[in-house]
């Protein structure tokens, strides 16, 4: 499987995106309302970030999801979904979802029951339309637009209504996330080592075509008009129609010699700075805003800002005043749903596609000789959001693949202001994982059970404890909890430990 087509498929919708150069952030959507963990509390508030005040206090047990024109999604004691207007935010519009999106600024969703099609909804919990029962699993709506899978694996898009508007003949296609244009694969390539992608719009007018050999894509879309590709050692930016052009957020000069330790572009144009572990806020001359005195800032919208403080955030405005007195311990600012999917699998297929993402040396891509530096357009710029962390998580449609590494992807440096990447890390094993919780309870054992009885077709046998193993030592073992199913590839079997296998109460 080749890497571009694995990262085709990822949506990063978090509020903060890295853009051309790096350096640049943009909001996938301006939020108002935020997701808190009060300070000494275990249960989940919402704060109004313009005013301050807290709008519902302890109301949730589960992390609300992004609040996207009003709507979120909560998952409940039973493990399923309910939809909540921030209008009336301790009363369901909707409920029991098997698998939700996040509300969009067109005021749709997309959902589904167990054992039920995807349909999509609109903010009062009506359903707009019903999905042809054949698309697997359709990603959250973003500028009107939303990516639908069909059980053949192929891709397309259908608008707001439910609509199918570019027809289903890609192997991946990206959202319209920041731009009306979009990254899209086709189902046939000219080899193994070049892939070919293409620029469609909204319409689905190819606006260019290019490859592997020329460009490298940094990430699958679109923003602040251009796509990042690598070309060489160089990034270097490309318009609507394929073209190099300058980047649009070309670091200042004044910041560039500002001597910080290092600086981030906010959507609005300002400078989130560092210097001697602490951060401040300086617009593009290099004016000073909020001084170089928090642990740590994180733009929400533009016009607020999170200051972290130690163990605890509170609210500042862009020039550093504080926003009422709420302190909270936790906040939570991603997307965990880009995709929903429909509430019942072919069990058939869903094994044969795990099965396809393996052989006896490789797994998604990774062998036991990949390294970081192999895999270094699955991560951004700021090596500090990787401190710490020895896995790589990427998203692929349903699928969640995740590379753990033998030692950390990022290391911070002696004095704890900056960090390197560790390129020499290898990977150790391969986590994929697919979320059936959405479908009835024997769904679990029946796409082990399929992909256990044919794990002799690629190379491998049982060894011990649920753990089968190929000549070239690589091992595989499969289990499942809580309606996820996690297949661990690893590379040595002397690594390898099973899993257990734990049905649904």
């Amino acid at each position: 499987m080749k890497i571009l087509s694995r990262i085709a498929l990822a949506v990063f919708a978090a509020l903060l995106m890295t853009a051309c150069g790096g350096n640049e952030a943009t909001y996938q959507y301006k939020t108002q309302y935020l997701p808190v963990q009060l300070a000494g509390s275990e249960k989940w508030s919402i704060l109004d970030v313009n005013s301050g005040e807290v709008v519902a206090k302890d109301a949730f047990d589960n992390a609300p999801s992004p609040i996207v024109a009003g709507m979120f999604y909560v998952r409940n004691s039973e493990g399923s979904y309910d939809y909540y207007d921030v209008s009336a935010p301790t009363t369901p519009v909707a409920g029991h979802f098997g698998s939700v999106t996040s509300f969009s600024d067109d005021g749709v969703a997309v959902c589904s029951r167990v054992g039920g099609p995807l349909c999509v909804i609109d903010r009062k919990g009506q359903v707009v339309k019903e999905l042809p029962k054949d698309v697997s699993q359709c990603s959250m709506f973003s500028r009107g637009m939303a990516a639908i899978q069909d059980d053949n694996g192929e891709w397309g898009y259908i608008n707001a209504r439910g609509d199918t508007v570019i027809p289903v003949n890609y192997s991946s296609a990206n959202l319209f996330l920041y731009e009306d244009y979009a990254m899209v694969i086709d189902s046939k390539q000219p080899s193994d080592s070049v892939v070919n992608f293409t620029v469609i719009d909204r319409n689905g007018k190819v606006m260019f075509t290019s490859n592997t050999s020329i460009y490298q894509p940094i990430q699958p879309y679109f923003i602040n008009g251009v796509l990042p590709v690598v070309k060489g050692d160089t990034v270097v930016c490309l318009n609507e129609d394929g073209k190099e052009v300058a980047n649009p957020i070309a670091d200042d000069e004044k910041l560039q010699k500002a001597g910080y330790t290092d600086y981030s572009r906010t959507p609005s144009g300002d400078y989130i700075v560092f210097k001697d572990k602490k951060t401040g806020l300086v617009d593009k001359s290099n004016n000073v805003l909020i001084p170089i005195e928090h642990d740590n800032l994180i733009d929400i919208n533009g016009e607020r800002l999170i200051a972290v403080d130690g163990d605890t955030y509170h609210i500042v405005d862009r020039n550093g005043k504080a926003v009422g007195n709420v302190k909270f311990e936790n906040a939570h600012v991603s997307e965990d749903n880009p995709y929903a999917t429909r509430g019942f699998i072919d069990t058939d297929l869903a094994a044969a596609s795990m099965m396809m993402m393996f052989d006896e040396t490789t797994c998604c891509g990774a062998d036991a000789r990949t390294t970081l530096m192999d895999m270094n357009g699955m991560v951004g710029t700021d090596a500090r959001m990787y401190a710490g962390n020895n896995t790589l998580i990427l998203p692929q449609g349903p699928y969640m693949i995740q590379y753990v590494f033998d030692r950390e992807v990022a290391s911070m440096n002696a004095d704890s202001t900056a960090a390197s990447f560790n390129y020499d890390a290898k990977v150790k094993c391969v986590i994929i994982s697919l979320n059936v919780n959405h479908c009835p309870a024997n769904t679990e054992p029946a796409v082990v059970n399929k992909v256990e009885s044919r794990l002799g077709t690629k190379g491998f046998v049982f060894a011990r404890d649920g753990i089968f193993c190929s000549d070239y030592l690589t091992a595989l073992t499969m289990g499942y909890e809580k309606g996820i199913i996690d297949l661990i590839y690893y590379m040595h079997f002397n690594e390898s430990v099973p899993q257990e296998k734990k049905k649904r109460s």
